[in-house]
This record gives structure tokens, sequence and C-alpha cells, in this order.
């Protein structure tokens, strides 16, 4: 398996990514909340038609490695999809910009006492308690670290959330041994051929000067939910058109419908596409490779949220 770049490269890449957008701090909300003693923070974002009304879904999304919820919102551009849709965006910051993501790595134990999954869970608890959240639309998508936080999460928190999205990461080796979801969870994956960072055909992912992990193929991350969600095989195929002839990506989708108990999963394919959130603006660095524009992966992945609401027997009471 060949060896690629170390991902603490990316607090330089990331922060010479995120140019686009821009967005003033004083439009969110930073808020903090103890979990087991641990201050944790997020910044929070409420369109104003959100009056409390009536309830509204509410979107999580997770930021890469060495970056933070910020920074998250300016990539992604999410905050100006809620205004148009009517839902509420939260970007949790992970502590030292990390999310233990990981629960094959023996490496990482020390990240234990960082536990993200009861942090994410308790932060649900207080977004419900305080705004009117439908707890039956509650969903949650992240990039590269933050993405494998969120197939995680899938895992462990499946009830809590409608339907997942994953971009820029694939799954370590040994991942079916310590993730097995309480049920089908719709699940959205994208990643990039030609990602520097995380393999297409899986390799090994150096995490630092003293970590490395062996990642399985993307081919692999889509077999395990393929099989865990119960979907149908093989996929419906279809090749996106190709908007930005000069961006030199193409864009593929497959699609695993549900099988009569199961949750469907798309698979978005980057041909071309490095470690980057497609239709955000190119990166300013060639270190992370190509920014596909030819899909927007923030309104690609409100798309799948909004067809995917929890079975009502499941979001009855408060959702917890």
């Amino acid at each position: 398996m060949r060896l690629v770049r170390s991902v603490t490269s990316v607090l330089l890449v990331f922060l010479l990514s995120t140019t686009g957008c821009p967005l003033a701090s004083k439009d969110m909300q930073w808020s903090a909340l103890h979990v087991h003693g641990q201050a944790r923070t997020y910044w929070l974002y409420v369109p104003a038609s959100c009056d409390g009304s009536e309830p509204v879904p509410l979107v999580l999304a997770l930021h890469p490695f060495a970056a933070t919820g910020l920074a998250m919102a300016r990539t992604t551009g999410f905050n100006a999809v809620a205004d148009e849709e009517g839902f509420i965006v939260v970007y949790p910051n992970g502590r030292t910009r990390l999310w233990n993501g990981d629960p094959t790595d023996g490496q990482q134990n020390w990240l234990q006492c960082r536990d993200d999954v009861q942090f994410i869970d308790a932060l649900l608890d207080e977004l419900l308690d305080t705004y009117p959240i439908d707890p039956a639309r509650i969903y949650v998508c992240g990039a590269s670290n933050g993405g494998l936080m969120v197939q995680r999460l899938a895992c462990e928190l499946t009830e809590r959330f409608a339907a997942a999205a994953s971009v820029m990461t694939t799954l370590p080796v040994g991942w079916g041994a310590f993730c097995q979801p309480a049920a089908p969870i719709p699940i959205l994956l994208m990643q990039g051929v030609d990602d520097p960072f995380f393999p297409w055909e899986g390799g090994t992912v150096q995490q630092g000067p003293f970590m490395a992990s062996d990642y399985g193929s993307a081919a692999d991350m889509v077999a395990f939910w393929v099989s865990s969600n119960g979907a149908l095989a093989p996929p419906t195929t279809a090749d996106i058109p190709d908007t930005d002839p000069e961006d030199g990506t193409t864009v593929f989708r497959e699609t695993y419908t549900a099988g009569p108990v199961g949750a469907e999963v798309v698979f978005y394919g980057i041909v071309g596409g490095g470690h980057t959130w497609p239709g955000s603006p190119p990166s300013l660095t060639s270190l992370v490779g190509v920014t596909s524009q030819d899909i927007d992966a923030t309104r690609t992945i409100w798309e799948f949220f909004a067809r995917h609401a929890r079975p009502s027997r499941q979001a009855s009471g408060d959702g917890r």
C-alpha cells in the first residue's frame, strides 16, 4: 500500500482553501456546553425565517482536521442554503481541531478523553431543548476527519439522525468490527479519485510523525454501507453533466436503493477531484488537488437530506 501525504499538512491547506464565501462571525452564535467536565464549543446559525412557529430541520456540519466550525461554515456555504430552505445549522468545534472518528486505532486511545460521540449527543439534547427543531429531521455531514466522525456517529448514534453525508475520506481497515449501526441509515458518500490524503484504492494514511493507519478503498467504504443498510446492488449509475469542462474533473453517481427494510446509499465519485469540498472556491494551494465545479456538495447533500425523515415511530417524544 502506498504512503500518502501526512494529514498534518492539512492545517496550511485548509487555511489557504477557505477564502471564498465570506462570513462574519457576528452572523452566527458562539456557544459552549460542558460534557464530563470539559468545555465544548460550537457555532450556530438560525435563519430569520425560523421564528418558532413550526419545527424545522437541523444540520450538523463537522469540520476537517485542523479547522474550526467557523471555517466549515465559510467553506461549505451552508448558511445561504439554510436561509433558502429554512433549517438551522450547527458547526461543532473539535477539541484541538480534531475529532476522534476512528475507533479502530489503538494509537489514538488518548483521544478517548474527548468523547466526541457524547459531545454530539449532549449538543443535540441542548439544541432540542432550546430551539424548535423537528427530531425527525436531524442530519449530520462532515469533511475529511469530520467525515470519518460522521460515519462513526452514523454507527453509534444511528437513531438520532435521519440521514448522514461524508465527504473527503474513506474508512480505516477493520472498521466493520467496531461499527455496527443499530438500524439502517440513509447515507451519501463523496470522494475524489485523486485525493492525495485518503487514497481511492486504499493505502497507508500518515496521520502525524508517530501515527499511521491503513485505510480501505472508496469501494470498500461503499460496500460496508450497502451491506449495513441492506441496500440493493448493483447500483443505478449516472454521469453528472460536465458543467465546467475547464476544472479538470467529471463526476459519476451510484445509487443503491433501499431494500425492503433498508436504507439507500448514494455515492459520488469525483474523477480528477482531490481532497476538496466540491463546489467551493478552488484552493490556493496545489497540495489538496483539484476542486470540482461540476457539482455543489452543499446543495447536493441538502437535497439528499430533504428526502429523508425518521419514521414517526422512532421520532416520537423529544427525539432522545
